[in-house]
C-alpha cells in the first residue's frame, strides 16, 4: 500500500517557479472574481439561486483548468540556489 501511495505522490508533485506562483494567484483571484461578479448578475437577473451557483461553479472548473496543471510556461525560470563560500578541509579534522 505505501508504495501504490508513493507512487501517486511522485505525480501529484507539480513543479512551479515563483514568478509563475504569483502569477496563477493572480490569474485564480481574478477569474473567481470576475466568474463571482458574473454569477450574482445572473443568478439576480434570472431570480434563480440555481442559476448562480452554476454559474459560479463553472466559473471554478474553468479557473482549476487555467490554475492547477504545472504548464511548461509556469517552469520557465529555473530556480538558482545560492553556491556555499565557504570550503571545509575534511583532513584538517581527522
Amino acid at each position: 500500500m505505501s508504495a501504490i501511495l508513493q507512487d501517486i505522490q511522485r505525480k501529484l508533485i507539480l513543479p512551479i517557479d515563483f514568478p509563475s506562483q504569483r502569477k496563477t494567484e493572480k490569474l485564480q483571484h481574478l477569474t473567481l472574481t470576475i466568474g463571482a461578479v458574473v454569477a450574482c448578475m445572473l443568478g439576480f437577473a434570472q431570480q434563480s439561486l440555481y442559476v448562480l451557483l452554476i454559474t459560479y461553479g463553472a466559473s471554478c472548473v474553468i479557473t482549476l483548468m487555467f490554475v492547477l496543471p504545472a504548464y511548461p510556461w509556469y517552469n520557465k525560470q529555473k530556480l538558482r540556489w545560492a553556491q556555499p563560500k565557504i570550503e571545509i578541509n575534511v583532513d584538517q579534522y581527522d
